[in-house]
């Protein structure tokens, strides 16, 4: 298993939720992490929670909409010359509509928003990785992409998007030294699914008998990060929902 002191890990998402919790336990483990999301308030408290485990590291923000292509073609100009080891993309939002209902706005912000902006970042963050010839992604997919979900059905769609790319990714960077892996998280304690277990039910459908935490996503990333073959990996976090 590699070591990820010293290594600059770029998080998509990292001011809150699963993001944020990868970023901590890469912190802790001696990575550089660069933060990235829309809300710089939100982004600077995040940064503030990360460990400083060596004199050198250094944590940093970079606020843009990572829907965006312009925003990821800004971050690399501005990182010329600096690694990029590790990308991690955590940034989604959900949904609760069915699709006939769902507006056009609101499609399109949930597509731009989680597969959009994973093709974007990989796009851009994928050269400095070649010309390193070494670099690790871990894209954040969902258990709804495989499994779908009653009012989820964009989310679906996009997180399903999400896995097809990580895939064919793995086979198009390999040879460059670069790993490609998806996580698929279940029903996940975050802000995005306050509300959606108040009565137990939610639970009761789960093999494991509750909801995951964030810190549990973040493990399976870490071992993602560090073990140097895995590759083209769909791992799934979901407590065995995955199984019923």
């Amino acid at each position: 298993m590699s070591s990820l002191i010293g290594k600059r890990c770029i998080i998509s998402g990292g001011s809150r939720g699963i993001g944020l919790a990868i970023a901590r336990l890469f912190a802790a483990e001696g990575a550089a992490c660069t933060l990235i999301g829309r809300n710089m308030e939100s982004l600077t408290s995040a940064k503030a929670s990360l460990e400083q485990k060596h004199d050198s590291q250094k944590h940093d923000t970079t606020p843009f909409d990572v829907s965006l292509v312009n925003g990821w073609e800004k971050l690399v100009a501005n990182t010329k010359g600096e690694n990029a080891d590790i990308l991690v993309n955590a940034a989604g939002i959900s949904q609760n509509s069915f699709l006939f209902k769902a507006s056009t706005p609101e499609i399109d912000e949930l597509v731009a928003t989680n597969l959009m902006s994973t093709i974007w970042s990989c796009k851009y963050i994928i050269p400095k990785m070649m010309k390193q010839r070494n670099g690790c992604i871990i894209n954040v997919s969902s258990l709804l992409a495989t499994h779908g979900g009653r009012g989820s059905s964009v989310y679906a769609a996009s997180k399903a998007g999400i896995i097809g790319l990580t895939r064919a990714l793995a086979w198009e960077v390999g040879r460059f030294g670069i790993r490609a892996n998806v996580l698929l998280p279940g029903y996940i304690q975050t802000d995005m699914t306050k509300g959606m277990d108040n009565n137990g039910e939610l639970s009761a459908l789960i093999p494991m008998g509750r909801l995951g935490l964030a810190d549990e996503v973040a493990e399976a990333a870490l071992f993602l990060a560090k073990c140097s073959y895995a590759h083209n990996c769909v791992l799934n976090i979901d407590g065995g929902l995955s199984a019923t």
